[in-house]
């Protein structure tokens, strides 16, 4: 079963929020199979996301992170204390490469991308629709739109 993320660079991270994401991955972890978690490790909801699915697959976990653009270029997007962890996270994944832009919009790309590969896609969101391609309502909508299971986790936003 392939898990895949989208959510925002700037949620609030809360204790609720952790564990309604490890209630999730337990009960998935208990239907004893293979469950692959697609994620590009952005800032915020990805590497939040990819690190609470870590913890609880341990051994039985099996990342795949597909990109926006090569490693050089995704790395200029992050912060430079963030680029030391998302270096670390793709040392241990399974998988890496680079999503051709087939969507007039890398970040866009890399969501249908992800949200074509899941089964569930799961959206630390809060819900609203700013219209920005690629964006995390925006892939919300893609995902619905093709019939994906989307688990919509509500998350306030430090904007």
């Amino acid at each position: 079963m392939n898990i895949g993320i989208t959510g925002h660079r700037d949620i609030i991270v809360t204790k609720e929020l952790k564990q309604d994401i490890e209630k999730l991955f337990i009960k998935l972890l208990f239907l004893k199979q293979e469950v692959v978690l697609l994620s590009p490790l952005a800032d915020g909801a990805d590497r939040f996301v990819a690190n609470i699915y870590l913890d609880v697959f341990k051994d039985k976990a099996k990342l795949i992170v597909p990109m926006p653009f090569h490693k050089e270029r995704y790395l200029e997007d992050f912060d430079i204390k963030f680029q030391k962890e998302f270096l670390e996270y793709i040392k241990i994944a399974d998988e890496v490469f680079e999503v051709e832009n087939i969507q007039e919009c890398n970040y866009k790309s890399v969501g249908v991308y992800v949200a074509d590969k899941s089964d569930i896609l799961l959206a630390l969101w809060d819900g609203t629709f700013n219209g920005k391609s690629g964006g995390t309502g925006d892939i919300v909508n893609y995902a619905r739109s093709i019939g994906k299971e989307v688990v919509h986790i509500l998350c306030k936003r430090t904007i």
